[in-house]
């Protein structure tokens, strides 16, 4: 006979499915130190785990950086390693690591050939270090686009959301997320991927 019922009183009223808005969570010269940061960093085309790049074109269309762990960076990575710990504590009670992946950097662009767009997907992958992701935390740095809006299913409910310069969101990257289609201007944001131990 299960005797554990303690276990169930502390955690039934976890929010599973909660996503938190941060508005004007970077400060504008925090976007200027992450713009010549990434200046250092060459692009790449964005693939889909398990995918080559050409393959998740009808997916995915984007421009990436790794922003990789330096000393001149560090700032960036504690600010929202913080952050994530500070709501998980009081949110979703994951067990965590922190941010085992660099901060991936990332543009959409308006290009009329082909929009910039990341279908519906989730952020957990299917093997290696980002099946362990847990949280994931994107903060925009521009407001000079159209389109981009980032959308979420909680259940059979779409919800969109549109997002400024220097907002920040942060939910579990077990929930469907998809970017909308840029149609002018370049979509620029951060993305961490904040990490943990098997769900048990």
């Amino acid at each position: 006979m299960f005797q554990n019922f303690h276990l169930l009183r502390s955690r039934t009223n976890v929010p599973i499915s909660q996503v938190q808005f941060l508005p004007g969570f970077l400060h504008a010269h925090e976007i200027d130190a992450i713009a010549s940061i990434v200046d250092e960093f060459p692009y790449q085309n964005a693939a889909v785990s398990g995918q080559g790049n050409n393959d998740a074109l009808g997916i995915r269309f984007s421009q990436i950086k790794w922003i990789e762990w330096a000393d001149e960076n560090w700032w960036l990575y504690m600010k929202l390693m913080e952050k994530a710990h500070e709501l998980n504590s009081s949110i979703w009670m994951f067990d965590l690591y922190g941010i085992n992946e660099y901060i991936q950097y990332t543009e959409y662009r308006g290009e009329e050939s082909n929009r910039g767009h990341y279908d519906w997907h989730l952020d957990v992958g299917i093997n290696g270090i980002s099946s362990n992701r847990k949280l994931t935390m994107e903060c925009i740095l521009d407001d000079d686009h159209t389109g981009g809006d980032l959308s979420m299913l909680l259940g059979p409910t779409e919800n969109r959301v549109k997002l400024s310069k220097g907002d920040a969101i942060i939910y579990p990257s077990y929930l469907m997320n998809k970017i909308y289609p840029v149609r002018t201007g370049t979509r620029k944001s951060i993305i961490a991927w904040i990490s943990g131990p098997s769900f048990r």
